[in-house]
């Protein structure tokens, strides 16, 4: 996981390696929400800057091989300095659901783009010019 700023929007993008679980290729199924909190599998809110909320979920997918080894070694919390986005949290991993939380200043419908080599989602969230 990945952020930026470019001319026009701030960039947050997922990259995906070629899974080690055998027939698992490309994208997860994924869902992109405006929310208000979200929470974890304890059910406990996760607190995260910001005054707009968006989660990104992805099925079928994790932090970790099927054979316990760390599949990301980034950051799971990220405050960057982008105009737009405030801070990404990770907020559940948990069954091979993973659930990122973007903090945003304001609300702002992103542009998403998905791509391969390797298998990527881009959010694109408008900033001012």
């Amino acid at each position: 996981m990945r952020v930026g700023h470019q001319p026009g929007f701030d960039r947050l993008v997922f990259e995906f390696a070629q899974s080690a679980a055998p027939g698992t290729f490309g994208i997860p199924a994924y869902t992109i929400e405006a929310a208000s909190s979200l929470s974890g599998p304890s059910g406990q809110p996760v607190t995260i800057n910001g005054n707009a909320l968006f989660g990104t979920r992805f099925q079928n997918a994790s932090t970790q091989n099927p054979n316990g080894t760390p599949s990301y070694t980034g950051s799971t919390d990220m405050k960057p300095t982008t105009p737009l986005i405030k801070q990404i949290k990770l907020v559940e991993d948990f069954e091979r659901v993973l659930l990122w939380g973007t903090g945003l200043d304001h609300l702002a419908c992103p542009k998403v783009t998905e791509l391969a080599g390797p298998f990527r989602v881009v959010l694109d969230f408008p900033t001012p010019p």
